[in-house]
């Protein structure tokens, strides 16, 4: 970790998965995940959706896969950096429903998804909690053909509360009031 880098832990119920946040590559992305983070949103929430070898998504308030909201209400634009690449387990994504329009769910990688390249956007990587992700990849879902409720685990992980390490815009001072504008400091 570099002296600019961010970090955050999600404390589930089943263990702590410690993130680095790509506040360098993904400003506006990272700065909508911290804000919610920092305001409560995450707290509560599940991870709704579990597919073996391929992620584990979270951050939906209605625990469905369609709801969320940005900080700025609604949608924003997708941030791709040549460097940000699904080719690893542990990649940090915005979840999305077609290009530019990220909310509030994301998800993480079981493992490498480069089909997902500069299609999803990435903003950190896991760094602790191996064993946890692993747990989680185990879970069983219910199953069937019905999309929403397919790869639903029967128990879902609950993200109980996030800590933020440190937070290199809001030590800078750095804001994104309008979800397309430029920062502000």
């Amino acid at each position: 970790l570099s002296s600019t880098a961010m970090a955050i832990t999600l404390h589930t119920s089943l263990g702590d998965l410690k993130f680095e946040i790509f506040c360098d590559t993904a400003p506006r992305t990272s700065f909508n995940f911290l804000a919610l983070c920092a305001s409560g949103y995450y707290n509560g929430l599940t991870f709704h959706r579990s597919m073996r070898g391929f992620m584990i998504q979270g951050g939906d308030p209605t625990g469905t896969g369609k709801g969320g909201e940005s900080i700025w209400g609604g949608t924003f634009d997708d941030e791709f950096h040549p460097l940000n690449l699904h080719d690893k387990r542990g990649m940090l994504s915005m979840a999305n429903k077609g290009p530019n329009t990220n909310r509030s769910q994301f998800f993480v990688t079981y493992e490498a998804q480069k089909h997902l390249n500069h299609v999803y956007t990435i903003f950190g990587r896991m760094l602790d909690g191996w064993e946890v992700l692993d747990t989680m990849e185990r879970l069983s879902v219910i199953g069937g053909s019905k999309k929403s409720r397919a790869n639903r685990p029967l128990e879902p992980p609950v993200i109980q509360r996030v800590t933020i390490h440190a937070n290199p815009l809001a030590d800078e001072g750095i804001i994104y009031p309008t979800k397309n504008g430029p920062p502000e400091k």
